[in-house]
């Protein structure tokens, strides 16, 4: 099986794993406690059979399966694993990305090699999706990333259905099959994800019979393609991620509201839709796309709007001002910027685009001095996953929070502690509201995944969180 990629891979360590390419090779190496079933979304089984909730909603208990088997012959997965992974990611120590996901666990025990015990500070109407198969919820082997150090951080060792093999940069990363998986060894035996930068090239590669599946497919024109093209078939579904401009709140004058909301009113996202993305994206009205139950268009909205805009930087003082786009080296994020750039021209604020190589972009996203940059947070489908990562302060960087907004931690914090749907749900919209008064974090638009793959690939799901997971899948 060979996939297609966009970008190069650069660290498969749940500890700051970032990226698309990066989760959707990780999402075949490893497992978590529970994981979100493809199709639904749903919390199902994952290493735990099984788990219990006490009657004060702060004490989960995990009953993992026994037998299961890393990768590479380190051993049995024990619950000593489990809490090692834990608790690294909440380290302040070790800077993780997602340490803000964990802020409710109080401990993390292991009383027997097969049980879990995670105690938390207060109930948690979303925990199961916090230990999901995904990012933080990852499990990694104790031993492995002691041994190897930084070079875990290209060495995954999992539970998952492939094995990572090798990587060559600049090329494509190699996975095995994992003879051995707990759910039955794969359908093939290597998968292989491929880098293909041009979505063109990788079109013409997917028709030749070269990969088999394409992933992140973005270009409108190639969507039109591949849609007509003989034998080959395209699905699509509503992302779990917006593509926000996020504001840095604490660069002058950006630490003034009206100046975020003149640069809402001064981009035109309609057009940036209809006309760059040909209608395959969807209207974003906050963070949160429809794929979510908490999802809502009564937030301040912001059409577009340039005397609006104009009126609010003269009132802000603010006229004239020069504003930095930092953007990542990467379609469509390095070319939405231009229109994006002359939008803001033409309300009276002078741009400047800086496009960065990946690597340079998340180490200046992780020192958090950027004054702005255009990222998605791809999460689960839990609303705290993103709007922790956006807006918490527990989330200011390393952290995904590169707006260092803070006007929302007592609302995330009572959404999170609520268990009763209804209230859970009024406070996340009461959430959206808020943020989306003070603009920290612009919503350019509501992504829409598409992927392509030969008629002779069986089984192909596309799922929300924007990865591609090739287990159960098959090929003829």
């Amino acid at each position: 099986m060979r996939v297609r990629i966009g970008a190069d891979i650069s660290n498969l360590d749940p500890l700051r794993i970032f990226q698309v390419e990066n989760q959707t090779v990780a999402g075949n190496i490893y497992n978590g406690l529970v994981k979100f079933d493809q199709k639904s979304n749903k919390i199902v089984p994952d290493l735990a059979k099984s788990w219990d909730v006490d009657k004060t909603g702060t004490v989960y208990t995990f009953h993992l399966r026994p037998n299961v088997v890393w990768h590479k012959n380190y051993g049995m997965l024990t619950s000593d694993d489990v809490k090692f992974s834990m608790e690294r990611i909440m380290d302040p120590a070790a800077k993780s990305s997602y340490t803000a996901q964990y802020q409710d666990v109080a401990k993390v025990e292991a009383p027997n090699p097969l049980t879990v015990v995670i105690h938390l500070k207060r109930p948690s109407g979303g925990f199961t999706d916090k230990v999901a198969a995904f990012n933080q919820g990852w499990i990694v082997n104790r031993k492995a990333v002691t041994a190897l150090g930084e070079k875990y951080q290209t060495n995954p060792i999992g539970t998952g259905p492939f094995i990572f093999e090798n990587w060559t940069p600049g090329t494509e990363v190699n996975l095995q099959s994992n003879r051995a998986y707990f759910e039955g060894k794969p359908a093939f035996e290597n998968l292989t994800f491929r880098l293909i930068k041009e979505e063109a090239a990788a079109a013409v590669a997917l028709q030749n019979g070269e990969i088999d599946v394409f992933f992140s497919l973005q270009s409108p024109e190639v969507i039109t393609q591949l849609r007509s093209a003989s034998g080959i078939k395209v699905v699509s579904r509503v992302a779990d991620d917006t593509i926000n401009l996020v504001l840095n709140t604490t660069v002058k004058p950006l630490g003034d509201r009206r100046v975020r909301q003149a640069i809402a009113y001064g981009l035109n996202r309609k057009s940036l839709i209809d006309n760059f993305f040909k209608g395959t994206k969807d209207p974003g009205y906050s963070v949160l796309t429809e794929a979510f139950p908490e999802y809502t268009t009564d937030v301040p909205k912001y059409p577009y709007d340039p005397a609006k805009a104009t009126a609010l930087l003269k009132e802000a003082n603010a006229e004239g001002f020069s504003f930095e786009f930092v953007s990542v080296a990467f379609h469509p994020y390095d070319q939405i910027v231009v229109p994006l750039s002359s939008d803001l021209n033409k309300i009276g604020i002078n741009t400047k685009i800086t496009v960065l190589e990946r690597g340079a972009y998340l180490k200046a996203r992780n020192e958090g001095n950027i004054p702005s940059c255009i990222t998605g947070v791809v999460g689960p489908p839990d609303p705290d996953s993103p709007l922790q990562s956006l807006y918490a302060s527990k989330s200011f960087p390393p952290g995904l929070n590169t707006a260092h907004y803070r006007g929302v931690d007592d609302l995330l914090d009572k959404a999170s502690l609520e268990t009763n749907p209804a209230k859970r749900l009024a406070l996340y919209r009461d959430i959206l509201r808020k943020t989306m008064t003070d603009v920290p974090v612009i919503p350019l638009y509501a992504d829409r995944l598409f992927l392509a793959y030969r008629d002779n690939v069986h089984g192909v799901v596309q799922n929300s969180l924007f990865t591609y997971n090739a287990y159960g899948t098959s090929l003829t």
